[in-house]
């Protein structure tokens, strides 16, 4: 169970990266919660995909690397972390060609999962230093 949900994980991880906004409803719970580091926070389904798209429209990713999945099972729930490495230009037109700001840096991921009538949802996510 553990290697799917690492696996459920970066499928979710390809939809952003690939653009396929709208296939992350098939992971994020309707209820999902973002808490992002230095306190914003997004509720819901619709605003949790905008905050995907918004970030990605201002960005272009050089690379992204996930790496050492640890998962905690219990029931219903599940924890997921997992270290990641990006870098990537923000201040770029999705489909642009000019060089935008530059940006590398490594965190740790950490999403609660809950399994529901149609699988397991993320109902939290939020992202920690490395």
């Amino acid at each position: 169970m553990a290697e799917d949900l690492a696996a459920f994980v970066a499928a979710m991880d390809r939809c952003w990266l690939e653009r396929r906004f709208e296939d992350l409803a098939a992971y994020l719970a309707e209820d999902v919660v973002m808490a992002a580091p230095g306190g914003g926070r997004v509720e819901g389904l619709a605003s949790a995909v905008e905050s995907y798209r918004e970030f990605m429209s201002r960005s272009r990713i050089a690379r992204f690397a996930a790496r050492d999945h640890a998962v905690t099972l219990r029931g219903d729930t599940a924890v997921v972390e997992y270290g990641w490495d990006m870098a990537w230009e923000s201040g770029v037109e999705s489909a642009g060609e000019s060089e935008g700001e530059r940006h590398e840096t490594s965190g740790r991921e950490a999403l609660v999962l809950a399994r529901r009538a149609d699988g397991w949802r993320v109902v939290w996510r939020t992202q920690l230093p490395a």
